[in-house]
Order: C-alpha cells, then structure tokens, then sequence
C-alpha cells in the first residue's frame, strides 16, 4: 500500500490521506484488495478504542472469508464500489 499507513493487526490499516489532515481505516483481504470502511477527519477522531478497533477486525475477518464469487455480487449490485486508481 502506497503512502503512510499503521497496521494495527488483524487485516486492519490506518492509512494518512490528503497532506495528513484525513485518515482512513481499510481491512485487507487476503492482500488481493483493500477495503475503505471509514473515512474522517483527523481532527474529528483522534484515537481509536479498542472495541471499535476490535470492530474492525471483526469486518476484516468477515471480508477474508468472503469468495470472489460474493464480491463480484456485491460489485455487480454496487454494494462495494471499486476504486480502480485510472487502472480498468
């Protein structure tokens, strides 16, 4: 993953976005994709609790579980939407 990022365990990251002033939290799947569950404002949200962190580990392992079957479905029905970065 490109830029700053904190692994915080579990497949879940902490990535620095917009010159540090906006964070993000993705879980990983299996290192095939990343998931960008939530997106703040580092002002807004400075640390996270360890329930929430454990919150996200939880939808990190729900996405690890997932088939690519299951994630074209949720593509296809526009459920996740997917970030090419100018690649098709």
């Amino acid at each position: 993953m490109l830029g700053q990022a904190d692994d915080l365990g579990g497949g879940v990251y902490k990535k620095r976005l917009g010159k540090n002033l906006y964070r993000s939290i993705i879980v990983a799947k299996g290192g095939k994709f990343w998931v960008y569950t939530y997106l703040f404002a580092k002002k807004d949200w400075a640390n996270i609790e360890d329930d929430e962190l454990e919150d996200f580990r939880a939808v990190a392992d729900l996405y690890a579980r997932k088939t690519d079957v299951e994630i074209a479905k949720e593509l296809r029905l526009k459920e996740l939407v997917e970030i090419c970065h100018g690649e098709e």
